[in-house]
């Protein structure tokens, strides 16, 4: 795949080479997940939504840690929901966009986000959908590889936009989320989702408190 096929796999998977990007992205961030599932601080039938959930790999896992949490994914790829549902019997699951969501008003404590931001072509919409079905004072978690790192990669040129803390923070703020904490983390270095080269990721996890 050429690098503007790769972004638009990584925005959307589709077909036989967007199953293959899922697995792919599942190697890529397995760190990324970790941080976030720590940062999540998960609490007894906490209602969490994922965005962009992928192909679910990590979905049990998650469960795993906190066994009594209400669990929803959402993604904009039928393959990657479909792979999902497959792995992941009994959970429920979207085909939908986040701008868009088929879920109703305050229905999560917590919404959560890995590597999802950069896609969102309207930020302030898809933030004020979000903050519609969060309950009041619920929270955001949004998990970013900063852009001072992303920009390395060849194929973010195409769709992607990159965040640093600041801007990503100012864009939550302008958006009625208070950000409580930011965390970041440099990961050893591994191969690119697109496996092209070697690549050495900040992460950045953020959390917004629904004002």
């Amino acid at each position: 795949m050429d690098m503007t096929e790769v972004a638009r796999q990584l925005r959307q998977p589709e077909g036989e080479d967007g199953v293959k990007m899922g697995v792919q992205m599942n190697k890529s961030n397995r760190l990324i997940y970790e941080m976030t599932w720590n940062f999540l601080q998960m609490k007894k039938e906490d209602a969490i939504l994922e965005i962009g959930m992928g192909n679910g790999h990590f979905v049990r896992e998650l469960i795993e840690k906190e066994p009594s949490i209400y669990y929803t994914g959402i993604d904009l790829s039928d393959v990657m929901v479909e792979e999902a549902r497959r792995e992941n019997e009994g959970i429920t699951f979207h085909c939908a966009a986040a701008e868009k969501m088929p879920v109703e008003d305050e229905r999560f404590n917590k919404v959560f986000g890995i590597n999802v931001l950069y896609f969102w072509d309207q930020p302030a919409v898809t933030l004020k959908e979000i903050h519609r079905v969060l309950k009041p004072e619920g929270e955001l978690i949004l998990a970013i590889r900063s852009k001072a790192t992303m920009q390395l990669l060849p194929f973010t040129d195409s769709g992607f936009t990159l965040y640093d803390i600041e801007t990503a923070t100012k864009l939550l703020e302008e958006n009625n989320f208070s950000v409580a904490e930011v965390i970041t983390a440099i990961e050893p270095e591994k191969l690119a989702a697109d496996g092209s080269r070697l690549v050495q990721l900040e992460n950045i996890c953020i959390r917004g408190v629904k004002l």
